[in-house]
Parts: C-alpha cells; structure tokens; sequence
C-alpha cells in the first residue's frame, strides 16, 4: 500500500522534546515501513525518517506563536501535503493536521483525532464527514465522547464518520528500563489546568515523597503557573522546566511513580507508556483514556481524586516494573498499531471503491 502521512508543521521528526502527536506519527509511519508498504512523510525537512521525506517547512516552527499564525501555518501546509499526496498518486492520505478540503478529493483520507470532543471540533468533524473523511480516535474513551456530543448536535452518534479506534504506539526498543528505583515521584506535562501540575504538588507533599516536575510552560501558560504553581514550590519540589527525551527516561526510569494528575478527559496521554515502558508505575485520575492505560493495581493505580491518590502512592511497592514493561510491549506495539491502521485504511478504500460501482 502507497501512503501519504502528514504530520503538524511544529516539530521535526523524531521528536527533540515535547511533542506527542509527533512520536505517533513516527513510530507509525516507521512500523508501516517495516511492514512492507510505501510511505510518503510530510514533515519539517530537518525530520529523519525511513519514509520518503517531503519537506512542508524548512525546520519545526514550534507552537510559539499566535493562534492566528498556528492556524496559517497548519492550512498552507496541509493544504500542500494533500496536493502532492494526490499528484503522487496514494491510496490513502492519513493526515494529523485535522486539515478541512474545501470539496471532496479523489483519494481516501483518514485523520487521526488527537484532540477532545469539544463543539468546534464535533461539528469541524461532522463537515468533513459528509465530504468523505473518516476519522480514528485513539481510545475507545474518545470515541465514545465524540458520539455523545455528536448524537447532542445532530441527533446521530454517526453523524461523524468514525471507524474505530487505535491506541497510540509507543516504540520500546530504546526507552531505558529499570527495577531499581529511587525515592521520588515525577510529573512531566504542560502547565496549565488540563494537566493539573499544582495538583501533584499537593499529592507528592501530602504522601511525604519528594517531586520532580518537567514543565513545559508556554508564554499563555505563564498567569497559570505564576498563580497556582510556583506559590506551591518548596524544598520538596525541584522545578527542571522542559527536558529532552533522554533526560525524560532517565527520570522515568528512576522514579519511584509518575503521577498523572491530568483532570480533563484526555483522548490518550503518551506519558502513561511511557512510564510504564521503563518499569515506573503510574498513579493517574479516572479521566480520558487512563482506565484503557493502566491496569488497577497491576501497572499502577486509577484514582477518583487526589486523596485517593495520596493513598495510592504508599502501595506503588506492590507494583512489579517488568509487569509494567510488559505491559507495554505487548499491548502498544507500533507495529500493532500499524496493524489495526491498515485494517482501517483498507476499509476505507473498500468503501470508496464500492461507492464509485
């Protein structure tokens, strides 16, 4: 199968830093390799792939700007991504740009929903459904809130064309592993409300375990954190700012937990793989994908809310890391990922096919 994967125009690939939709694309498009079929990777041309390259910006523009300039940035070069996808002639386009075609294109697409069931997406998906798209979540979590929202709206859980669901992948093969662990927790995200980081402050300090927090902070993010987080910040709490990826596991692998205090309904949350892939378990809310994540009680522990996470934290010690490990590696393979996306794909095209007879 010939296939057009377009990625964001904000990071190259494989990711330096922060950048979850970036380590799906990757890892997917490097496991559809793998499985004998041709893909064409529209990125930043700094990006290395096995993949044909296809340049969409010189380098990553990173997500610093206005929401003005993200949105010119994410048309123009989407827009361009869909037009050599279609002259080089593919079977499918899989786009991660959530880009709209002003009218229905003659090859197959499927998007990859990394975002939440809000109303502008809900009804930006509804459109380009009757236009064709098909779009893949990536729990079954989101799936569910997306049909929710779409039944509110339209009267119709089909009203977006959704053909199933496929957790993000997550490659092992060079994320370190550990038993051993030393005696602190870690929180790794954005800092803002979605992500709750004053939330695990308050859990690290309440369970008497020293917290280690890799924030990324945003110049909008900045009110956020002056206001609810740094008047947290004491002796117990090392603040390290944005980290890169081998500093991350380095740290992952070491920590006695990663608490995931995110308080949104997350489609997915890359960091609970990635903790559990280096044998740390993880401690998370019950929100978004983290039931379909965590095994309770088996590779960490879901919680209903933070005093439960509190108490959660003293029984981490019943948590075996190479059960986390494993975990992992059999349930969230990118090439079980790959797998379920060329079933999906194939369905797609099979559908257009018999549209067209």
């Amino acid at each position: 199968m010939k296939i057009a994967m377009i990625s964001p125009p904000w990071f190259s690939l494989p990711i330096r830093g922060y950048g979850g939709i970036e380590v799906v694309v990757y890892d997917v498009t490097e496991a559809l390799i793998k499985l004998g079929h041709e893909v064409i990777l529209f990125a930043p041309g700094d990006s290395h792939s096995s993949a044909r390259l296809v340049a969409t910006v010189p380098t990553g523009v990173t997500l610093e700007h206005s929401q003005q300039v993200r949105d010119d940035y994410l048309r123009t070069t989407s827009q361009l991504a869909f037009a050599q996808a279609i002259a080089a002639g593919v079977d499918v386009i899989h786009d991660h740009t959530d880009y709209e075609t002003p009218s229905p294109i003659p090859v197959p697409a499927v998007n990859t929903v990394h975002f939440p069931a809000i109303d502008p997406n809900v009804r930006r998906y509804q459109r380009m459904s009757r236009l064709g798209n098909a779009f893949i979540m990536i729990s079954a979590r989101q799936e569910e809130l997306f049909r929710q929202r779409a039944e509110e709206l339209f009267g119709s859980r089909d009203a977006i064309n959704i053909i199933g669901y496929v957790h993000n992948p997550l490659d092992t093969t060079n994320i370190p592993f550990s038993s051993e662990k030393d005696d602190y927790a870690l929180f790794l995200g954005r800092c803002d409300w979605e992500k709750n980081p004053d939330g695990a402050i308050r859990v690290a300090k309440a369970a008497g375990i020293k917290l280690k927090m890799a924030l990324r902070i945003l110049s909008n993010e900045r009110p956020y954190c002056e206001s609810r987080v740094m008047p947290l910040i004491d002796e117990n709490v090392e603040l390290l700012g944005e980290i890169t990826p081998e500093e991350k596991y380095e740290l992952m692998r070491r920590a006695k937990v990663v608490l995931f205090t995110s308080q949104w309904e997350e489609p997915f949350g890359l960091v609970m793989t990635e903790a559990a892939a280096c044998g740390t378990p993880v401690i998370a809310l019950r929100r978004g994908a983290a039931p379909e994540v965590i095994i309770d009680g088996f590779t960490g522990f879901v919680c209903d809310d933070e005093n439960d996470m509190i108490k959660a934290v003293g029984r981490v010690g019943e948590i075996d890391p190479h059960a986390c490990r494993r975990h992992i590696e059999m349930n969230f393979s990118p090439l079980k990922a790959a797998s379920e996306y060329l079933a999906l794909y194939q369905r797609v095209i099979d559908r257009q096919m018999e549209a067209a007879r």
